[in-house]
């Protein structure tokens, strides 16, 4: 296990590679927050009791929303700067994108919508159901896009 650390750390593409997904993992996590927080202080979450219809529907839709623009600025700052994939139009970019799409619905129902509402059911709240997801889905998300959509081609 050291040995395969110290080979990352010797490796620069592969140290930059995976700071620049740090940097722009914290980034799409802001866009998430940002959105899901101004949506649920916009609607008063807070004004109707934990549990309730109207509060299920907000918590819901603010992590939908807020999953659609941070899906999209992900793909855009993955695909340019993380892994520095150079297909068009004409050569896959739209199976590329396909794919990443499909990892993230995929994270969206593992982790942002049944785990975020099996936490919350448990009583844990929901800041703290959605600081915990967050950590799950980048690494799950890392992986799918390190190893299924922008893979290298030999």
């Amino acid at each position: 296990m050291i040995d395969k650390i110290k080979a990352l750390l010797k490796n620069k593409e592969k140290m930059r590679e995976l700071i620049t997904y740090v940097i722009f993992g914290v980034l799409t996590t802001v866009v998430n927050w940002a959105v899901y927080l101004g949506i649920t202080k916009a609607f008063a979450m807070d004004s109707y009791p934990e549990g309730s219809t109207p509060y299920l529907i907000i918590i819901n839709a603010a992590q939908i929303l807020g999953w659609i623009l941070s899906v999209l600025f992900a793909y855009a700052t993955n695909k340019k700067f993380v892994f520095q994939s150079d297909t068009g139009v004409k050569n896959g970019a739209w199976k590329e994108f396909i794919l990443f799409v499909s990892a993230r619905i995929a994270s969206l129902l593992i982790f942002d919508l049944a785990l975020f509402n099996i936490l919350h059911l448990l009583g844990v709240n929901d800041k703290v159901d959605k600081l915990i997801m967050n950590v799950l889905v980048v690494i799950f998300n890392y992986v799918a896009s390190r190893y299924v959509v922008f893979k290298k081609k030999k």
